[in-house]
C-alpha cells in the first residue's frame, strides 16, 4: 500500500525525489526494477515523513523509500523518537515532524509503531532505501560524509531529549536516594568558536514525583491495524487488543490513555508538567559528537523485527563512532540490501548508561559503495558483524548474541532477558581475533598477544536488549593485507 501525492516526472519519479527533494510515495517491485536500469542523478535526496519512514521495525518487506546505485550520495533527514518530550521546541513548525507525529482522536499518521504495533520497537527509520546490485553475501559500504542538527524553521534551533529512562541502567544498580524515576533532561544544541555543543536546557519527570503528576495524557493508539507499504504478499495483521505496551497495560478510557512510563514510543508530554527544575542551566556544557545510533539493513527474517536489538546487519549499535568521517561496513543478507537510519545523538558517551543519547534530528549526507562477493577482501570475506572504520581505528563490535534472531528461541521476546557484558566481552573477543587473523595473517597465539598489547575493548552500550562491546584496532600497528 502506497501513499498519494502530487503527479512526478518519470525519471524523478523513479529517483524517488521531486525537484525540492520532497518524497510522496514508495516504488513498487517494477518501479524499482526500470530505476536501476535507466541513468539517475548520482545525488539523491530522501526526506524524512510520514510515508519515507517506518516506526520501530526493520522488515525486508518494505517497500523501498528510495532507489540508489553504488557510487551515490544520498542526503538523508533522520527524525528523532523523542521528539515528543517537548513538543514547541522539537516538533512545532517543521512540517516532516508534525506530519510524522500526528496523533489526534481520529488517529496517528504512523499508527504501526513497533514490529507487532504496540512499540515492540521505538525508532524512527528513515527507508529503506534498495541499493541496486545488492545480493545476499555483499557487503555494503556506508561512507559518513557529514551530519548536522536539524534546525525548527519556527525557531531557527536545535534541541535533543536525553531520557534517563526505565531501561536504563540506573534502574538495575539502583538510586542513591531509593526514588526509582525517569528523568528527561532537554539540551540545546549551541555553536560557539566554530565548534557546536549541547547544554542542558532543563530537566522534568515523565511522571510521578512530589506533585503526583501521573503522565502525559494522549488520544488512544491504534488499537489494530494493517502494516503499511508492504511488498504484495508480504503484509501482516497486527492487534493490541489487550492494551499492552512495554510490559505494562494502559487501558483506554473515554478516549484518552494517561501513560505512567515510557512504554510506548512518541507519546507528547504537554509543558508544563509541574515537574520541571530549570537548576542545571549553566551547569555544563559538552562537545557534541554527532552520530547515528541505528542505521541498518533488512535481516534475512520472515517476519517484523523490533528496531532496538542490534545485530549482525547494524541496526541499533549506538557506537558514538558511526560518526562522520567514518565508513560502515554492513554484510547484505537481502537483495537490494534495504538500508534504513535514524536515532541520531549529537552526544552519547560509551555505554549509553541512562537509556538515551541526546536524541536529536539530523540531517546526513553519505556514499554507498557495494563490495559484490566475488570481490571481497580479506577483511571483508565472510563478514557476520558490523565493522565501522576511522581515521585511526578498525571498530570490531560484538553482542552479548552475535546473531540473536538465529541464536534465540523465541528471539524478539527472550532477547532482552539474556544480556550479559560478560557473553558480549566473549563475542567481541572472538570477532575480533578471527577478523585479524584473517584481515593481517595472523595465528591464533599471534592474535592473542597483538589484542592483548595493543586493542583496546569498550562498553558501547548497556541498555538495547543485546549489549554491546568494541574492540578498537589501532591502524597505526596494524596493516591491512
Amino acid at each position: 500500500m502506497s501513499g498519494g501525492g502530487p503527479a512526478h516526472s518519470q525519471a524523478c519519479l523513479l529517483c524517488n525525489q521531486d525537484l525540492a527533494g520532497a518524497f510522496y510515495r514508495r516504488l513498487s517491485a517494477a518501479e524499482v526494477v526500470k530505476a536501476c536500469a535507466i541513468p539517475t542523478p548520482k545525488k539523491k535526496t530522501l526526506k524524512a515523513n510520514s510515508k519515507t519512514a517506518v516506526w520501530g521495525y526493520f522488515y525486508k518487506g518494505i517497500r523501498p523509500a528510495l532507489v540508489a546505485k553504488p557510487g551515490d550520495e544520498v542526503f538523508v533527514e533522520m527524525v528523532t523518537h523523542h521528539a515528543g518530550d517537548d513538543y514547541a521546541k522539537m516538533i512545532q513548525g517543521d512540517p516532516g515532524l508534525e506530519d510524522i507525529y500526528r496523533w489526534t482522536k481520529e488517529g496517528q499518521t504512523m499508527f504501526m509503531r513497533g514490529a507487532e504495533g504496540g512499540g515492540q520497537g521505538v525508532h524512527v527509520l528513515t527507508g529503506p532505501i534498495h541499493v541496486c546490485g545488492a545480493e545476499p553475501g555483499d557487503v555494503l559500504q556506508v561512507d559518513i560524509l557529514s551530519l548536522s542538527p536539524r534546525k525548527n524553521p519556527r525557531t531557527g534551533k536545535s534541541y535533543g531529549s536525553n531520557a534517563a529512562a526505565g531501561w536504563g541502567y540506573q534502574f538495575r544498580a539502583g538510586f542513591k536516594d531509593n526514588d526509582p524515576r525517569e528523568v528527561i533532561t532537554i539540551y540545546e544544541v549551541t555553536k560557539s568558536g566554530g565548534k557546536v555543543y549541547v547544554e542542558p536546557d532543563y530537566q522534568f519527570r515523565f511522571a510521578g514525583g512530589k506533585t503526583g503528576y501521573p503522565g502525559p495524557t494522549t488520544p488512544c493508539a491504534t488499537e489494530k491495524g494493517y502494516m503499511p507499504r508492504n511488498q504484495p504478499g508480504m503484509g501482516k495483521n497486527w492487534s493490541n487488543s489487550g492494551r499492552m505496551y512495554s510490559g505494562n497495560e494502559v487501558p483506554c478510557t473515554n478516549g484518552t490513555q494517561t501513560w505512567p512510563g515510557y512504554y510506548y514510543p512518541g507519546v507528547i508530554t504537554s509543558h508544563p508538567t509541574g515537574t520541571e527544575k530549570y537548576g542545571i542551566r549553566g551547569k555544563f556544557k559538552v562537545p557534541a559528537n554527532l552520530h547515528i545510533g541505528n542505521i541498518g539493513l533488512a535481516p534475512d527474517y520472515n517476519d517484523t523485527v523490533n528496531s532496538i536489538p542490534p545485530g549482525v546487519v547494524g541496526g541499533n549499535m549506538d557506537n558514538k563512532r558511526v560518526a562522520p568521517g567514518s565508513t560502515l561496513f554492513l554484510p547484505v543478507q537481502v537483495a537490494g540490501a534495504l538500508l534504513s537510519m535514524g536515532d541520531a545523538h549529537t552526544a552519547q558517551g560509551d555505554s549509553e548508561l541512562d537509556g538515551t543519547g541526546v536524541e536529536t534530528s539530523v540531517n546526513g549526507k553519505f556514499k554507498l559503495t557495494l563490495h559484490k562477493k566475488a570481490d571481497l577482501p580479506p577483511s571483508l570475506k565472510n563478514l557476520d558483524f558490523p565493522l565501522i572504520e576511522d581515521d585511526t581505528h578498525y571498530v570490531v563490535q560484538g553482542y552479548t548474541q552475535k546473531d540473536w534472531l538465529k541464536e534465540l528461541k523465541d528471539p524478539q521476546n527472550t532477547v532482552f532477558s539474556t544480556s550479559s557484558i560478560d557473553k558480549a566481552m566473549v563475542v567481541a573477543y572472538k570477532n575480533v581475533r578471527d577478523w585479524m587473523m584473517q584481515s593481517f595473517g595472523l595465528t591464533e597465539d599471534e592474535a592473542i598477544t597483538a589484542i592483548t598489547i595493543a586493542v583496546d575493548f569498550g562498553i558501547t552500550q548497556v541498555v538495547d536488549g543485546n549489549f554491546g562491546v568494541h574492540a578498537l584496532v589501532p591502524k597505526s600497528v596494524f596493516k591491512l593485507k
